[in-house]
């Protein structure tokens, strides 16, 4: 009866998929949607086997904490997926942002911000981590309460910090450590002068230079005292930022032999006869040593050289197809081999009936004696009379499976899912996936939901996974609410 069941289960999943698909195809126009960087998206790399358990923890650590940057290139080197930094929220602070500058330059005096609260659940439902966050706008100042305690001012291209300070405060490429201090930095023409205090009398100072508007650079010089002891260090931070990229080298004069630590972020695009070129490079490089106010992943951490870079083409004909190769390559410090992976994928078809295919090759030190194969269809249309893009629904269908060279493949795995959105912030999905080819060996069910108003964000995705030997239950999750006021 058990194997009756599963096929009639596999059966239905199949029919399911070409009925939507096909009823779609004279509905809609456009090219699909784009997926949200967001924790359902990384649950979905994580049930699909595309990222394991550390690496998604990693990536959803820094979406945790608000640095979706970072969290973006994780991303790209795990998952070697296309990832988007712009979330709903940036892009709707852009507008209004932009929508401010068009009123003048007067400043509201009326306080507004948000309250925010994010947690995960592991497969008990017990809290993995939880972060609140309070954050106050008022004429120049900006109070920050929670997981970062800070007041900012800004004005006139001054700063002024005061409480917990990291990354973005000092202008940084490279992820830095919370900081207790004080940092300010005062316009000088083209130039900026900045310096950092912070209770355990680490200090900076730096210098801020931009000749243009798509260029700027910065020196820092760093004097570090070690935590518990009266031993100090010294070292120097450089960087340059502009339309290419950035670049960073961050290295101890007292380690002369030693890597200095850079990081490096290089972008290309181009406009051709046939379609966009696009090219990106994200990399991090350094030796045994690491100065200690540095803030990085556990892997980069581990690796000599992190990185990965991705070429694509948008070709601009009517069912805007998309040609994307993507590699990575991470060096460990123990050793000097490299760990490669390549993953060239294609897409085409208008959105009524969309299919995609990739192919990546797990171990290229090895010859690609394994690669993941994978197939997908999607379909979406538009509802109602606001047309494409305010009110959607899609369906979408994956196969994957590992082939491995004198074995043949692997069980594949089958995912079905539904989406539906309704502008910017209201979007639910559900998926049913097969990890394993067999749904009465593992079964699992993704479900996404955002809801929100012009006061209130509320956001929850959560996995359910059934076995042959325990009920379905939930395996983990990710909520997040925001207050607006």
């Amino acid at each position: 009866m058990s194997h009756l069941y599963d096929r009639r289960i596999l059966r239905f999943l199949f029919y399911s998929l070409c009925t939507l698909v096909v009823s779609a195809a004279a509905e809609a126009e456009s090219s699909s949607v784009e997926s949200p960087f967001d924790e359902a998206l990384v649950f979905e790399w994580w049930d699909n086997g595309i990222v394991d358990a550390d690496e998604a923890r990693e990536i959803l650590d820094l979406l945790e904490e608000g640095n979706v940057q970072e969290a973006c290139i994780l991303a790209e080197v795990y998952a070697l997926e296309k990832c988007s930094e712009k979330t709903p929220e940036k892009k709707q602070r852009k507008k209004q942002n932009k929508a401010t500058r068009t009123q003048g330059k007067r400043l509201d005096l009326a306080p507004h911000g948000f309250v925010e609260w994010r947690g995960r659940t592991d497969s008990v439902g017990h809290l993995e981590s939880y972060r609140t966050e309070l954050q106050l706008h008022f004429y120049r100042y900006t109070l920050r309460l929670g997981s970062q305690s800070l007041l900012t001012y800004k004005g006139d291209g001054a700063e002024a910090h005061l409480g917990e300070i990291s990354t973005q405060e000092l202008h940084s490429l490279i992820p830095l450590d919370t900081l207790w201090g004080a940092a300010g930095l005062y316009p000088v023409g083209i130039f900026g002068l900045g310096a950092l205090l912070d209770t355990a009398t680490n200090s900076r100072a730096n210098v801020i230079i931009a000749p243009s508007p798509e260029l700027e650079l910065q020196l820092a010089y760093w004097h570090h005292r070690h935590r518990g002891t009266a031993s100090e260090r010294h070292s120097v931070f450089a960087q340059a930022k502009g339309s290419f990229g950035g670049v960073a080298a961050w290295w101890i004069p007292e380690k002369r032999t030693d890597i200095p630590l850079f990081k490096i972020q290089l972008r290309h695009r181009e406009k051709m006869e046939l379609g966009n070129f696009s090219w990106k490079a994200d990399a991090y490089l350094h030796g045994d040593f690491l100065p200690q106010e540095s803030h990085l992943s556990s892997t980069i951490e581990k690796s000599r050289f992190w990185g990965s870079q991705t070429a694509g083409v948008s070709l601009r004909d009517a069912w805007k197809s998309n040609l994307s190769i993507n590699a990575r390559t991470i060096i460990p410090l123990e050793s000097d081999s490299s760990k490669t992976r390549f993953k060239a994928a294609a897409e085409t078809g208008p959105a009524a009936l969309r299919g995609g295919a990739s192919a990546t090759c797990l171990q290229a030190e090895t010859h690609c004696r394994q690669n993941d194969l994978s197939l997908k269809a999607s379909s979406t249309w538009p509802l109602g009379i606001d047309g494409f893009g305010k009110e959607h629904v899609s369906f979408a269908g994956k196969i994957r499976a590992r082939h491995t060279r004198g074995e043949g493949f692997g069980a594949p795995l089958y995912e079905a899912s539904a989406a539906y959105a309704a502008g910017t912030f209201n979007r639910a999905g559900i998926a049913l996936t097969i990890p394993k080819g067999n749904p009465a060996r593992e079964l699992r069910l993704r479900s996404s939901t955002e809801i929100g108003t012009e006061s209130l964000r509320l956001s929850l995705a959560v996995t359910f996974r059934r076995t042959a030997e325990t009920p379905l239950h939930p395996l983990r999750a990710a909520l997040k609410a925001r207050f607006i006021f």
